[in-house]
């Protein structure tokens, strides 16, 4: 993480298809995007406050801009990468597990142990899973790619429906086709 203090961080509320995520940004970098109803909402936004030392201030940018535009195409099914400049926020260990996310391609499902092996670390399954949980970045480092070793549906900060859709949309499959049960 950089030690450079920005001046505010700008972030707006996104109504996507799976519910509200708030966008944030800091300068020409995205820091959020994250499940405003998420079970980790609180987390996320004291760790934002705590490694940024900065608070939020309801505002656009053309970084938040260009974001929602990516997601509205990934919902839509024409983008299957993400551009948007991003800056992950988190301790060295988080940001490692977070770039390996970022490493799955579009429609790869991994599960926790299988990502904890991917950065070296086989017997991490529970930090990995811990770090997993933690992403501010939803979507956009894609945790909803992860599942249980068993083959199931693990938690999510956007929640299980919204899981579901977004495997839906990257399997090219209506939800109904999927191997997970509806909730």
């Amino acid at each position: 993480m950089r030690n450079e203090k920005p001046a505010a961080v700008t972030a707006k509320t996104w109504l996507s298809p799976c519910g509200p995520i708030e966008l944030a940004a800091t300068g020409s970098e995205l820091v959020m995007s994250d499940w405003v109803n998420g079970w980790h909402r609180k987390a996320t936004l004291a760790r934002m406050q705590r490694l940024l030392k900065t608070g939020m201030v309801p505002g656009t940018s053309s970084v938040i801009e260009q974001a929602e535009r990516e997601l509205e195409e990934f919902f839509g099914g024409t983008r299957r990468t993400f551009s948007v400049p991003v800056r992950l926020v988190g301790t060295p260990f988080q940001i490692r597990v977070w770039n390996a996310l970022g490493a799955l391609q579009y429609g790869e499902v991994t599960t926790y142990g299988e990502l904890a092996a991917r950065i070296g670390m086989p017997g991490a399954v529970r930090a990995v899973a811990n770090a997993v949980g933690a992403n501010p970045l939803s979507i956009i480092v894609p945790c909803h790619r992860v599942i249980g070793a068993d083959g199931t549906l693990t938690g999510y900060g956007g929640g299980y429906p919204a899981k579901r859709r977004l495997l839906a949309i990257e399997a090219g499959v209506p939800e109904s086709a999927l191997p997970w049960p509806e909730k």
